[in-house]
């Protein structure tokens, strides 16, 4: 009877047709609903990618519009190696003044034989092994060894500010005749330090002596000058040796005929200062003399005019194989 009642009311259909409807579209927009979220994440991935794609072909700019930075070198992959440096070539005055004109200061002291403090150090070294010599000989004050050396600062400071005052005037791009000209002031300027071990006669007293020697008594002075003359004859005669044995490998002597021909260095010293006085001097010995003190041989070898050869090829041609 229920069911009969419900195929022939048409109220019924359209409530069973309303609720087929409504429960379509529920599913449908559950479907709609369930789709959304990978639609997005497919739409947010193409946009990753597009904007990846416009980074690297664009790759001074990045997301936030400002230039972007390259990848450092430490995280770079194919690095190249990194290139040896050249070490730049060191300076040297004395090749090309003028490609270096502004070393002049350093050609200055190379004619003293080395730099500005190899120059200092010689001169204090001078100052104190005189003091010291001295010291030896007579008594000297505290007091006038520190005004000495004191007197050797000042000279020492003087001449580094005349070098750096003339090294300022040193031409740029000179001439030869520019050169020479201002040469010949280095010259000058460095000449009196270059005489210090030349004879006291033949060069100039610096200060600190004349202030060392002011303050010295006429006693001690005598002493100083007697060991200045004991020194001086010991080198005249260690000069004489020298030549003496120069002469004996020359000849072949013996040391009797050395011991015979040594009188004569002591006879006449001026002709023993050197190889070529000493050679002339025996080439004009009388012939008695020579038949004295030489073999026949070395008398044939004296005629002969000297040889200015290695003394080392003289020894071992004169030993052969005894050597």
């Amino acid at each position: 009877m229920f069911t009969s009642r419900l195929e022939t009311s048409p109220l019924c259909w359209l409530r069973a047709i309303a609720i087929v409807v409504l429960l379509a579209a529920a599913s449908h927009a559950q479907a709609v609903l369930a789709q959304q979220p990978a639609v997005q994440e497919v739409k947010a991935a193409k946009a990753l990618a597009k904007d990846d794609t416009k980074k690297a072909e664009d790759p001074k700019s990045d997301k936030s519009g400002k230039p972007g930075e390259k990848i450092p070198r430490a995280f770079d992959r194919n690095r190249p190696e990194p290139e040896e440096e050249v070490e730049a070539p060191k300076k040297n005055a004395m090749v090309n003044f003028a490609m270096d004109p502004d070393r002049w200061a350093d050609v200055i002291y190379s004619q003293l034989g080395g730099a500005e403090a190899t120059f200092e150090q010689q001169q204090r070294r001078r100052v104190r092994s005189t003091l010291n010599r001295i010291e030896l000989i007579c008594t000297i004050d505290e007091q006038i060894r520190e005004k000495v050396q004191a007197t050797a600062e000042l000279e020492i400071q003087r001449f580094k500010t005349e070098v750096l005052a003339l090294a300022a005037q040193g031409p740029r791009n000179p001439t030869q005749d520019e050169y020479s000209e201002f040469y010949n002031k280095v010259f000058k300027l460095t000449e009196r330090y270059r005489m210090q071990n030349q004879p006291n006669g033949t060069r100039k007293m610096p200060l600190w002596q004349k202030v060392l020697f002011s303050n010295l008594s006429e006693q001690h002075k005598q002493e100083l000058e007697k060991d200045n003359q004991k020194r001086a004859e010991y080198r005249q005669q260690i000069v004489r040796l020298e030549v003496l044995q120069r002469v004996s490998r020359r000849l072949g002597l013996s040391a009797k005929q050395r011991d015979k021909l040594e009188p004569y260095t002591l006879s006449n010293t001026e002709a023993w200062k050197t190889l070529e006085q000493a050679w002339a001097t025996l080439q004009q010995f009388p012939e008695k003399e020579k038949r004295d003190i030489f073999t026949p041989e070395q008398i044939q070898e004296l005629k002969k005019p000297l040889e200015q050869s290695d003394d080392l090829q003289l020894v071992i041609r004169e030993f052969g194989d005894d050597l």
